[in-house]
């Protein structure tokens, strides 16, 4: 088809689309399947891609008329060629369909990526956060079980319910064993998580601050968030609507909560048993 007759087409289509009543818009769900024939048929998932753009609320005014008006324009008997033309008839409507296809992408997918930009993030931030929890609470967990044993340790020593001598070894196997099971816990945790929390313990003494050390860690540590985080500020700078989409801080914020979290229980489990310390040694020298 020539460029010209293309043309034409297209500006009946816009004009069809103008146009375009309520009644004409509902009558494209009835008429439409009985077009999916020769080269339409071929090309009929971008008729179905127009159909529901021409139905989403998220289309600007001015594209919708453009899908409307070519989806009318495949369905009315109005064309440039007439359908009725064997081989040709139909070269026309899939011409403007192809065309108002491209321009609907042009909006429609730029938009679709900063969906799953932003889900990607989401689901991230997500993922990080179930980890460290689940972390913390295996710590939290152990913590809770070996101060509950060592306190049961020093009641044994204190009260001494076998006698003197075996509530004495009792308690030096008590606590023998959970020396050891604390140990064995430390190595496997170092093996697994050692490097990254040498990393981010190296970081924030260099940085001289938890939060920008973190982020610096995640930083160096994962190029491609880098890359993508850089991106994103740049982007951001460019179209401010952008905004919505995770920055670094969040990512950043996530691990701060937990390693917060983290010192705090180290400060109250040194608080608890300084002070299982003191109250059973000052009770076995009053005895």
């Amino acid at each position: 088809m020539d460029t010209i007759t293309k043309k034409r087409a297209i500006k009946k289509a816009n004009e069809l689309g103008e146009h375009a009543t309520e009644d004409d818009v509902q009558s494209l769900e009835t008429k439409l399947p009985s077009m999916k024939k020769s080269v339409i048929a071929k090309a009929w998932d971008k008729v179905l891609f127009l159909w529901e753009k021409a139905k989403s609320p998220e289309i600007p005014l001015s594209l919708k008329v453009a899908v409307i008006g070519a989806l009318l324009y495949l369905v009315l008997p109005i064309d440039v060629i007439p359908d009725v033309i064997p081989g040709l008839g139909l070269l026309d409507d899939l011409s403007v369909i192809l065309t108002v296809v491209s321009k609907v992408s042009k909006y429609a997918l730029p938009k679709i990526e900063k969906k799953l930009e932003t889900k990607f993030y989401e689901i991230s931030c997500q993922k990080i956060d179930e980890k460290l929890s689940a972390v913390f609470a295996s710590i939290l967990i152990n913590t809770v079980i070996t101060f509950c044993v060592n306190s049961i340790g020093c009641m044994i020593l204190i009260f001494k319910p076998f006698g003197n001598s075996a509530s004495r070894y009792v308690s030096i196997a008590i606590f023998a064993g959970v020396f050891i099971y604390g140990l064995v816990r430390f190595i496997l945790y170092m093996k697994e998580y050692g490097q990254m929390t040498k990393k981010i313990a190296v970081s924030i003494y260099k940085k001289k601050s938890f939060s920008k050390g973190i982020s610096d860690f995640i930083c160096t540590e994962y190029k491609y968030i880098a890359w993508l985080f850089s991106g994103i500020k740049t982007v951001n700078c460019v179209l401010p609507e952008n905004c919505q989409i995770p920055d670094v801080p969040k990512i950043v914020a996530v691990f701060e909560r937990h390693y917060r979290k983290r010192i705090v229980l180290f400060a109250v489990c040194f608080i608890l048993y300084s002070a299982l310390i003191a109250a059973t040694k000052m009770i076995l020298l009053r005895m």
